[in-house]
């Protein structure tokens, strides 16, 4: 399921984007975010994760882990310790922003977020992750605390004890998209679109950028 074969985009020209049909937006928008997922370099690599916090939205980049287009999922990795984790056990709803200049294209999804930490999908998660990002979680203490200086780069897991404390650390953080706003910046006319889900699939409508 974590590991899909890389799709190529039916679209990856802003023309080509800018010319198709509302009902091709979906399918293309996914195979670009798999794109995305794929590849370091693709802007939509690394996306802005939006949560209701205490004193309102909060923002911060993510590294887009996963995409599901069947299930409608997107996923990314996180600190259980961190703010974000907390937030989205307080309040599941969350917004990702997209955004690919040289496609022009812009994207907000938003959905119901559930965080996954014990189970067989956090596991499977954790056995994607490269070494240098395990060590990320190879941290005594948790993300956003106030410390006297800025810490060193923790250092990688070197055993077993380490490795199941790393673990313990570590959530994965899983959206299940139910509304997708599109905007295609476009010289002839910018060209955006709205879908929200209706009876288990997303009904779409062309509206004003």
């Amino acid at each position: 399921m974590l590991r899909p074969e890389p799709v190529e985009p039916t679209a990856t020209e802003p023309r080509q984007i800018a010319t198709l049909t509302l009902e091709q937006i979906p399918e293309a928008m996914w195979q670009l975010l798999q794109l995305g997922c794929d590849r370091a370099s693709d802007p939509f690599h690394t996306p802005c994760l939006a949560t209701i916090g205490h004193d309102g939205p909060t923002l911060r980049t993510v590294v887009l882990r996963h995409v599901d287009a069947a299930q409608r999922l997107l996923v990314c990795h996180t600190d259980r310790r961190s703010s974000k984790a907390g937030e989205i056990q307080q309040e599941p709803r969350t917004s990702w922003h997209f955004y690919d200049r040289e496609r022009r294209l812009q994207l907000r999804l938003a959905g119901a977020t559930v965080l996954h930490t014990d189970d067989a999908l956090a596991d499977a998660c954790w056995a994607t992750c490269p070494e240098r990002s395990r060590a990320c979680y190879n941290t005594g203490i948790g993300p956003g605390q106030r410390v006297s200086r800025p810490p060193v780069a923790p250092s990688l897991i070197g055993s077993e004890p380490e490795e199941k404390d790393a673990r313990s650390h570590f959530a994965a953080v899983v959206c299940h998209v139910t509304s997708i706003d599109w905007l295609c910046l476009f010289g002839a006319g910018h060209r955006r679109a709205r879908f929200r889900l209706n009876g288990g699939s997303l009904a779409g409508a062309w509206v004003t950028p």
